[in-house]
């Protein structure tokens, strides 16, 4: 049965329309956390709801509530338990690989399976591959698996997603990645001129990193940069980009601009694939 069904008796109709009908669940078949996003209308409810997308989905232990956007150098949302476990710390199953990670502490989002995916099959044999901002290693490690990358480096500034992903490393048996602690623009200078591929899934600011991305490069190599955007304004994002390239008096090609995820009305997430050559 449905959330909004499982309520009927519970909510009136005016309030039951209000109940969203997709949510992220984090996690396996054996513990789960749902993050669920309310109106405020209908937050009194909040505990109902919860109770009944638990009765759902038996594998949520814990059901948390947005309590503010994503913010902050770590791009970590505020979220209050409002049933079930105080532990929300899960293991996430994606791809053949496992996560630990706890949503509460660190950024993950199990919507962008698919687009991990659709990287790591972009790798091609012997590539040297940079991650920026890698939270808790998702990217890095399913490219470990999926691919046949010959090193993959990866950067985080939160201690918990480095800690994470440490862990992540050794439960994956991955042998091939490596997790830096620090920032980008500080840490990215010991790498310059090592990587056949730089990889940038923070689409709030992305764009500012991408002089440390290009010089990570070696004399050829490709840009994975992620952004938010309306569908009418991506031939600004590619000029822009061209544009950046020819004041650092470097040559580029577009090769690919992928829709990714939606965002909010009329804005989605996308991945432009940049070709840069030094």
């Amino acid at each position: 049965m449905s959330l909004r069904g499982l309520l009927k008796d519970k909510l009136t109709k005016k309030e039951i329309r209000l109940v969203p009908s997709s949510f992220d669940i984090i996690g396996s078949r054996e513990k789960a956390v749902a993050i669920i996003e309310l109106d405020d209308r209908i937050k009194k409810n909040a505990k109902i709801i919860a109770q009944a997308l638990m009765q759902q989905h038996k594998n949520v232990k814990s059901v948390l509530l947005k309590q503010s956007a994503r913010k902050g150098k770590y791009r970590i949302r505020k979220m209050r338990i409002i049933e079930g476990e105080k532990n929300t710390e899960v293991i996430h199953k994606e791809s053949s690989c496992n996560f630990i990670l706890d949503p509460r502490k660190v950024y993950f989002s199990p919507r962008e399976g698919t687009e991990r995916l659709r990287i790591a099959g972009k790798i091609k044999e012997g590539e040297n591959v940079m991650v920026f901002f890698a939270g808790v290693g998702p990217f890095a490690i399913v490219i470990s698996k999926k691919s046949r990358a010959k090193k993959i480096i990866s950067i985080e500034a939160n201690p918990a997603g480095v800690d994470y992903f440490k862990k992540n490393i050794t439960k994956n048996k991955v042998n091939n990645v490596f997790a830096e602690k620090g920032d980008v623009k500080k840490l990215a200078v010991k790498y310059y001129g090592k990587f056949d591929r730089v990889i940038m899934p923070l689409p709030e600011t992305a764009t500012e990193y991408l002089d440390e991305a290009v010089k990570c490069l070696k004399k050829k190599g490709i840009i994975h940069l992620y952004f938010f955007s309306e569908e009418h304004k991506l031939n600004a994002w590619k000029t822009n980009v061209r544009n950046r390239m020819k004041k650092e008096k470097k040559k580029c090609k577009i090769l690919e601009i992928q829709k990714v995820l939606s965002y909010g009305p009329g804005v989605f997430k996308y991945r432009m694939d940049i070709e840069v050559i030094l």
